[in-house]
C-alpha cells in the first residue's frame, strides 16, 4: 500500500521539493553573472538582458567602465562607425552597453531605470530618442507588450517608495496596457498605487502571491542570465578593420560619406539601394503624400519621457539625450509637414534642456545625405557625429544640475484610452 502511494505521489513530492529549492534556495547556487557574459551582453540586445535585472546590475557594478545607451532598433545597426566599434578601435575608456530593442520606448525604459535604482547613481548614460515614438497615441499595445518586463514591473509595483504624483501617473499609464491588465496580481498592486489619497495596501493573499511571483521571476532571470545568445561581438570585431587606426573625425566623416554613396545608388532619398528596392519601390506611387497628417507634437510619449527624466534625476545619473534627424527628402515625399516636425524638435528639446540634461539636437542634418541608412535608422555619418558627441560627453567633468519637476505636472496628464476601449 505504502509502495503504491509512493509510486503515485512520490514523483509529485520530489518535483515540488525541487521547485521550492529552486525558488527559495541560496541565490549563489543559481545566480552569478560572469565577466564574459557581461561583455557578450553589451551588444546582444537580447530580451534576457533588456527585460532582466541581473546582467544590467552586474554591468553597472563592474570594474570595467560600461556606458549604458538606451534606445531602440537603431542600436542594432552595427557598421564600422557604430559606437561599440568606435570605442574599441580607439581604445576609449568606456564600452557602450546597448539597452533597447525594436519598439522599445520611454515607458519600458522607465521601468528598467527604476529597477536599476541606485546602481545608476553618478553613472554616465546616453539616451537616444526617436521622433517616431511620439505618435498621437504613444506606444501601442503590441510594441509595449513585446518589450514588457514582468520582473521590472513587479519591482516597481512592490517598491516601498512614497506615493508621489510621478509614481501614481506611471501606475495609471501601465494599467492602460493589455499585458499588464492580464496579470490580476500586478493590476491589483498598480491600482493601489494609482489611487489618489493616502497609500493603501493590498490583501495579505495578493501580497503573498506577488511576493512569490517576483521570486519566481528573479530566479528565472538568474538562470536565464547564464546563457546569452545573439551577441554582435563578431560584427564589432569584423568592422574594426574597416576604419583608420588614427582617430580623425574629418577622415571618418569622409569615409562614412563614401560608404553611404557606395550603398545608396541613385534613389532620391539617400537610403540603402537594397532597402529602396525591397521596401519602397514596389509601392512608391501609393506612398506619395500618404502621411499629410503625420504629427509628433502631441503625444503621451512626452509624459513617458518625463518619467524617464525623473527616474534619472532621482538616482543622480549624468545623462546625454540625443535627438536624431529624420530623412528629410522622404518626409517631404510622403507629404508630412516640416512645421509640425519642427514643433516636435522644439518641444522635446525644451523639455530636456529646461531640466538640466545634456542634449544633442541632430535635426539640422535631416537633409544631409548618409546620416540615415533608410527612412528612420541611423548609420554612416550619423554614427560618426554621435561618436564624437559621446566622446566629448564622456570626457566632460561638468556635473548636471537638474531642475525639479513641477508638482502639478503629472496631475495634468491623462493616460490616453486605447482604441479597443472606445469600441
Amino acid at each position: 500500500m505504502k509502495k503504491k502511494l509512493w509510486m503515485t505521489f512520490g514523483p509529485l513530492l520530489i518535483a515540488g521539493a525541487v521547485f521550492l529549492f529552486i525558488l527559495f534556495g541560496p541565490s549563489s547556487l543559481f545566480g552569478g553573472v560572469s565577466t564574459a557574459t557581461i561583455k557578450k551582453s553589451a551588444t546582444s540586445m537580447n530580451p534576457v538582458v533588456v527585460q532582466g535585472v541581473a546582467i544590467q546590475q552586474k554591468m553597472l557594478a563592474s570594474d570595467k567602465n560600461y556606458l549604458p545607451i538606451f534606445g531602440s532598433s537603431e542600436l542594432s545597426r552595427v557598421d564600422q562607425f557604430h559606437p561599440n566599434v568606435f570605442a574599441e578601435k580607439y581604445n576609449r575608456d568606456y564600452t557602450p552597453f546597448l539597452i533597447g530593442r525594436p519598439g522599445t520606448q520611454s515607458l519600458s525604459h522607465y521601468l528598467d531605470i527604476k529597477a536599476m535604482g541606485n546602481k545608476l547613481k553618478g553613472k554616465k548614460v546616453v539616451f537616444i530618442l526617436s521622433p517616431q515614438w511620439f505618435q498621437p497615441a504613444g506606444v501601442d499595445d503590441g510594441h509595449f507588450g513585446g518589450n514588457f518586463s514582468p520582473l521590472q514591473a513587479y519591482k516597481f509595483a512592490m517598491s516601498d517608495e512614497k506615493p508621489t504624483s510621478e509614481r501614481r501617473y506611471a501606475a495609471r499609464r501601465l494599467l492602460t496596457y493589455k499585458v499588464v491588465k492580464n496579470d490580476t496580481t500586478l493590476t491589483a498592486l498598480l491600482e493601489t498605487i494609482a489611487s489618489p489619497g493616502p497609500k493603501t495596501g493590498v490583501s495579505a493573499f495578493t501580497y503573498a502571491t506577488a511576493n512569490a511571483q517576483m521570486k519566481i521571476l528573479q530566479r528565472k532571470d538568474d538562470l536565464d542570465s547564464k546563457f546569452i545568445q545573439g551577441s554582435r561581438e563578431e560584427k564589432v570585431e569584423k568592422n574594426l578593420k574597416l576604419i583608420p587606426d588614427a582617430l580623425d573625425y574629418t577622415n571618418l566623416d569622409d569615409l562614412a560619406t563614401k560608404m553611404g554613396e557606395s550603398q545608396v545608388g541613385t534613389n532620391p532619398f539617400f537610403v540603402k539601394d537594397s532597402y529602396y528596392k525591397k521596401k519602397l519601390e514596389p509601392t512608391i506611387n501609393e506612398l506619395k503624400d500618404s502621411r499629410k497628417n503625420l504629427s509628433y507634437d502631441e503625444s503621451p510619449e512626452y509624459s513617458d519621457l518625463q518619467l524617464v527624466m525623473d527616474a534619472f534625476k532621482e538616482v543622480g545619473a549624468d545623462v546625454l539625450f540625443i535627438n536624431p534627424p529624420v530623412n528629410g527628402p522622404w518626409y517631404d515625399y510622403i507629404g508630412a509637414s516640416r512645421e509640425k516636425l519642427q514643433k516636435y524638435y522644439d518641444k522635446s528639446g525644451k523639455q530636456v534642456t529646461d531640466q538640466g540634461f545634456h542634449y544633442y539636437d541632430m535635426s539640422s542634418y535631416s537633409d544631409t545625405p548618409y546620416f540615415l541608412e533608410d527612412t528612420i535608422h541611423l548609420s554612416w555619418r550619423g554614427w560618426v557625429a554621435i561618436d564624437k558627441q559621446i566622446d566629448q560627453f564622456m570626457n566632460s567633468k561638468t556635473k548636471p544640475k537638474y531642475e525639479k519637476t513641477p508638482k502639478q505636472f503629472y496631475f495634468k496628464q491623462i493616460p490616453p484610452p486605447k482604441k479597443e476601449d472606445n469600441k
